[in-house]
């Protein structure tokens, strides 16, 4: 056996560079010639515009993939992305950094971020929990890390973030067909949150369209997958779909499980299905003031704590997956919390999905890193 690596064929990515990979793709499909003849062939305008691309023959364009960095991208754009599963995404964590914001949002993060040092070390002392207060390499221990992920809860779901996405020639076409969609339908008459969302799209457009190519449209009746209008009907079977309230922050998280499909109904400024409450702070003093900031921040935006209405699908195999990643200790708080609730729901039909509800270090499976809090507490945790 011999692997080649295919080069890219004009030295950098480019809509000249996926056309040629694409038809090299496809003239390995019938071609007697090896894939040194075929990266020597001129290019094949029948073949690449009419049989490929006007014939619907897309496949051939997913060979070729392209990765960008992208900065300064609203969080929740880069959740529009990574919803789409034909992708693969480095994103900026709010767990492991600092957010630097400026203005109200930043007083109410750092204000939060130094409320939670402090209930944090209050609720899980060092005498009791040695491995909170570790430093790690990145020099933060895991008290500060629950903090700031906590703290984040204030922020805009419009905060720029960074991240690195790679995706294939056909997916950007994709993407770039679907916002266009969006802004022509959401942009001028839709609600505050979709205009917003629209003029990101906008500007993803505009620098994504050197990799367009004509006639790579989508074939199907597949739209963005981040959007519903309605929920789905509940089942639990061998495959299940079920709907709760989970906050943007959650969202975030679950879909990077990416073999289930996760949507949400459009939300509004108001936050009229309410916010989530950490436990830590749920039923204390800090309650009420939790809100009150919460409150503030969603008459002109939209808190990451912000509850919108998500709908679930999935098969038996994949939540048994999501079940050994969440249902742990390291977990953010809220999807752990999320998935158990989910888990204890499709075990009244699968009573086999109860006897995963536990660490994966009690399913004799190792865990990559130390554990926090301790087995017989990680789904105990209230951070």
């Amino acid at each position: 056996m011999e692997i080649i690596l295919i080069p890219q064929f004009n030295g950098t990515a480019s809509a000249e560079d996926i056309i040629k990979t694409a038809q090299v793709a496809a003239r390995v499909c019938y071609s007697e010639s090896d894939i040194e003849g075929l990266f020597e062939e001129p290019y094949k305008e029948g073949l690449v515009k009419g049989r490929l691309l006007k014939g619907g023959h897309h496949s051939p364009f997913e060979h070729k993939h392209l990765t960008f960095y992208m900065r300064d991208i609203p969080k929740i754009l880069a959740m529009v992305l990574n919803n789409e599963r034909q992708c693969d995404v480095s994103e900026k964590s709010a767990r492991y950094t600092k957010m630097k914001l400026g203005g109200e949002q930043q007083a109410l993060y750092d204000k939060w971020l130094v409320r939670f040092e402090e209930i944090i070390s209050h609720e899980y002392p060092e005498k009791d929990f040695p491995r909170m207060y570790i430093t790690g390499s990145d020099k933060k221990t895991p008290l500060t890390k629950l903090a700031q992920e906590n703290a984040r809860y204030m922020t805009s779901v419009f905060t720029p973030t960074k991240m690195v996405h790679t995706v294939n020639a056909r997916q950007i076409n994709f993407l770039m067909q679907t916002f266009e969609e969006y802004i022509f339908k959401r942009g001028k008459i839709g609600n505050d949150f979709e205009k917003k969302l629209a003029s990101a799209m906008d500007e993803f457009v505009q620098q994504t369209q050197t990799f367009k190519i004509e006639n790579l449209e989508n074939q199907t009746d597949r739209h963005l997958s981040m959007f519903r209008e309605t929920p789905v009907e509940e089942h639990f079977s061998e495959v299940y779909a079920t709907n709760y309230l989970l906050s943007f922050a959650g969202l975030a998280q679950a879909h990077r499980h990416r073999t289930i499909q996760y949507s949400m109904q459009t939300p509004g400024l108001t936050a009229i299905r309410g916010f989530f409450v950490p436990e830590i702070v749920n039923g204390t003093l800090m309650h009420n003031e939790w809100l009150a900031d919460l409150k503030k921040v969603a008459e002109v935006d939209y808190p990451h704590a912000q509850l919108v209405a998500v709908s679930e699908i999935g098969t038996l195999r994949d939540f048994r997956s999501k079940c050994l990643l969440r249902l742990d200790s390291h977990p953010q708080y809220e999807i752990m919390k999320n998935t158990l609730a989910t888990a204890e729901k499709y075990g009244k039909s699968k009573p086999e999905v109860l006897d995963w509800i536990k660490p994966k270090c009690k399913q004799g499976r190792k865990c990559a890193e130390p554990c926090i809090i301790g087995p017989n507490r990680a789904l105990e945790r209230i951070v």
